[in-house]
Protein backbone atom coordinates (compact mmCIF):
# COMPACT_ATOMS: atom_id res chain seq x y z
CA UNK A 1 0.00 0.00 0.00
CA UNK A 2 1.27 3.68 -0.38
CA UNK A 3 -0.17 4.76 2.58
CA UNK A 4 -3.06 7.10 0.53
CA UNK A 5 -5.96 7.58 2.71
CA UNK A 6 -9.65 5.85 0.98
CA UNK A 7 -11.57 8.31 -0.88
CA UNK A 8 -14.61 9.10 1.17
CA UNK A 9 -16.54 10.22 -1.92
CA UNK A 10 -15.94 10.48 -5.31
CA UNK A 11 -17.39 13.43 -7.83
CA UNK A 12 -18.14 13.16 -11.21
CA UNK A 13 -18.24 15.56 -13.78
CA UNK A 14 -21.38 14.97 -16.36
CA UNK A 15 -22.69 16.19 -19.41
CA UNK A 16 -26.57 17.20 -19.64
CA UNK A 17 -27.02 16.40 -23.04
CA UNK A 18 -30.98 16.32 -22.99
CA UNK A 19 -34.00 16.09 -21.18
CA UNK A 20 -36.72 13.83 -22.40
CA UNK A 21 -40.28 14.73 -22.10
CA UNK A 22 -42.15 10.99 -21.78
CA UNK A 23 -45.27 10.83 -22.66
CA UNK A 24 -46.23 8.41 -20.07
CA UNK A 25 -44.49 9.51 -17.63
CA UNK A 26 -41.71 11.95 -15.77
CA UNK A 27 -39.15 13.92 -17.71
CA UNK A 28 -35.79 12.37 -17.39
CA UNK A 29 -31.94 13.29 -18.03
CA UNK A 30 -29.67 11.88 -20.37
CA UNK A 31 -25.97 12.61 -19.18
CA UNK A 32 -22.53 11.21 -20.80
CA UNK A 33 -19.68 10.35 -18.65
CA UNK A 34 -16.03 10.19 -20.24
CA UNK A 35 -14.84 6.79 -18.60
CA UNK A 36 -10.38 5.94 -18.29
CA UNK A 37 -10.75 5.08 -21.81
CA UNK A 38 -11.86 7.82 -23.53
CA UNK A 39 -15.00 6.42 -24.49
CA UNK A 40 -18.50 7.94 -22.92
CA UNK A 41 -21.33 6.31 -20.85
CA UNK A 42 -24.84 7.36 -21.12
CA UNK A 43 -27.24 7.17 -18.18
CA UNK A 44 -30.25 8.51 -17.04
CA UNK A 45 -31.80 9.88 -13.85
CA UNK A 46 -35.39 11.67 -13.23
CA UNK A 47 -35.00 15.36 -14.50
CA UNK A 48 -36.44 16.40 -10.89
CA UNK A 49 -32.96 15.22 -9.04
CA UNK A 50 -31.43 18.13 -11.44
CA UNK A 51 -30.52 21.76 -9.66
CA UNK A 52 -33.53 24.05 -11.27
CA UNK A 53 -31.03 26.01 -13.02
CA UNK A 54 -29.55 23.44 -14.75
CA UNK A 55 -29.53 22.81 -18.77
CA UNK A 56 -29.33 21.03 -21.56
CA UNK A 57 -25.74 21.17 -22.57
CA UNK A 58 -24.28 21.83 -19.57
CA UNK A 59 -21.52 19.99 -17.29
CA UNK A 60 -22.59 19.10 -14.05
CA UNK A 61 -20.78 17.60 -11.11
CA UNK A 62 -21.98 14.62 -9.27
CA UNK A 63 -20.81 13.53 -5.73
CA UNK A 64 -21.11 9.67 -4.66
CA UNK A 65 -20.48 8.87 -0.87
CA UNK A 66 -21.16 6.26 1.09
CA UNK A 67 -24.45 6.34 3.21
CA UNK A 68 -23.27 4.35 6.41
CA UNK A 69 -25.82 5.23 9.04
CA UNK A 70 -28.82 4.24 6.31
CA UNK A 71 -27.03 1.63 5.39
CA UNK A 72 -26.38 0.05 8.88
CA UNK A 73 -30.30 0.88 9.53
CA UNK A 74 -31.46 -0.54 6.33
CA UNK A 75 -29.33 -3.74 6.98
CA UNK A 76 -31.20 -3.69 10.80
CA UNK A 77 -34.42 -3.59 9.39
CA UNK A 78 -34.03 -6.62 7.35
CA UNK A 79 -32.14 -8.61 9.82
CA UNK A 80 -35.45 -8.08 12.08
CA UNK A 81 -38.24 -9.20 9.41
CA UNK A 82 -35.76 -12.38 8.00
CA UNK A 83 -35.90 -13.01 12.42
CA UNK A 84 -39.66 -12.20 12.26
CA UNK A 85 -40.40 -14.55 8.63
CA UNK A 86 -38.06 -17.51 10.80
CA UNK A 87 -40.34 -17.79 13.46
CA UNK A 88 -43.64 -18.12 11.76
Amino acid sequence: MDGAKPKRQKEITAYLDRIEELEDGPATAVFYVEDDEDDFRQFVLPADFLPDDAGEGEYLTLTLARETAKTQTALDEARIQLGMRNEE
